[in-house]
């Protein structure tokens, strides 16, 4: 009985130690003892990983294989290359100021064409004497600015000659090599050939003729202004009946939001060298001027106004950025005298007086003109120090393209 409960005992403790829903008492110390090797071999390997890492340098590229998995972030050098603003440029007050000026210009451009429409409608001056004085300043500053036309060209042409004279002064196996090309273009052609899509000269020059260049656009210059001429004669009648069966409040309504937009869409950031104004501001402006002449009494009222808006608004845009781009003072000055104008006419409009009222609109309206660009140019100022650019290596590179081909 005795060696029969002991053979049950060990049974049950066999089955007991094989069993893995039972433990031993001696498990407990196997498996804290294993769990221990186990994390400081955990720890070991991880401590070499980590040196390894800290041996390796990480890069920003995923074209070639690093001891760091994807989505790892090195915190020491993620912001060393950080930058804030890296293209600001601080604004400085009077610099703002003279660049305000251009729109200071147009819009007091806009505020004495609509002083000048009143006057007209009012009959309070004559139109045949607006159009004729503002014909006079136009052709004024079309002598000035063909003088600076011609000065730009001379300027060029002696720039080519000194190049010129520099490649034959040092010849070189280029120059040598395109003797031969140019001695048998000369021999079969005699003058320059254009190339298809692209010619050498001006536009409205010929080559063939034997005027030159200058003397050829001033006589397209002429032939454009007689055209404009004789269209706006022949064109005066239907103009005039053209909003007939429309309300003067309609016209009204219209022609100001037509100049809103003339004001809003006006390219005041255009260099000396922009052909036209842009076209959105320009037909506005001239379809203003339209629907406003059509309330005139005749055909000759009709006539002046559509004149005189061109020259406004087609023509006295390009003479301002032409002034601004060869004289400073000039261009100040004639800010100064737009302004007084503006200021004066739109007194003497409201009150309907005379030389009292216009003096006190000069005094009054270019000091509250000063006032107001003073206080945008500091107030753009201020808002500056709100702006927060972030450029850092991780951003995707801005391709420079060269819009001119040298």
């Amino acid at each position: 009985m005795h060696a029969a409960s002991t053979a049950t005992t060990r049974a049950d403790a066999s089955s007991s130690t094989l069993d893995p829903k039972f433990l031993a008492p001696g498990d407990a110390f196997f498996n804290s003892a294993a769990s221990a090797a186990l994390s400081a071999r955990q720890r070991k390997q991880r401590a070499r990983s980590t040196e390894r890492r800290r041996k390796a340098q990480f890069k920003k590229l995923l074209w070639f294989k690093q001891p760091f998995p994807d989505n790892y972030t090195d915190e020491k050098t993620f912001l060393d290359h950080l930058q804030r603003n890296p293209r600001l440029q601080p604004y400085e007050f009077w610099s703002l100021m003279t660049d305000s000026t251009v729109i200071v210009q147009h819009v007091a451009s806009v505020v004495i064409f609509c002083c000048t429409f009143v006057a007209i409608y009012t009959e309070r001056v004559s139109p045949v004497s607006v159009v004729s004085w503002a014909s006079l300043g136009t052709f004024l500053a079309w002598v000035w600015w063909d003088y600076w036309m011609a000065q730009e060209e001379a300027k060029s042409a002696k720039k080519v000659a000194h190049e010129t004279q520099k490649n034959e002064g040092e010849p070189n196996s280029h120059a040598a090599g395109f003797e031969g090309a140019e001695e048998m273009e000369g021999a079969s052609v005699g003058k320059e050939q254009p190339t298809p899509g692209h010619s050498p000269y001006p536009p409205n020059v010929d080559p063939t003729l034997s005027w030159s260049p200058r003397n050829q656009q001033r006589l397209a210059t002429a032939r454009s202004a007689v055209l404009i001429f004789v269209a706006l004669l022949g064109l005066s009648p239907i103009l005039k009946s053209l909003t007939r069966s429309t309300t003067s409040d309609s016209i009204w309504a219209m022609s100001t939001w037509l100049l809103f937009m003339n004001v809003a869409f006006f390219d005041y950031g255009s260099g000396s060298n922009a052909y036209l104004p842009a076209s959105i501001s320009t037909n506005s402006a001239l379809m203003a001027s339209t629907v406003l002449a059509s309330r005139l009494p005749s055909t000759t009222h009709v006539f002046c106004l559509t004149l005189f808006s061109i020259e406004v608004f087609g023509l006295f845009p390009l003479f301002r950025r032409q002034l601004r781009a060869k004289s400073r003072n000039g261009h100040l000055a004639l800010t100064v005298a737009l302004v007084t104008t503006a200021s004066g006419a739109v007194f003497a409009t409201l009150t309907g007086g005379g030389r009292g009222a216009w003096i006190a609109g000069i005094i009054l309206g270019s000091t509250s003109t000063f006032l107001c660009m003073g206080v945008c140019s500091w107030w753009l100022i201020g808002l500056q120090k709100y702006k927060n650019e972030i450029h850092g290596p991780w951003d995707p590179a801005r391709p420079i393209i060269r819009m001119r081909w040298d």
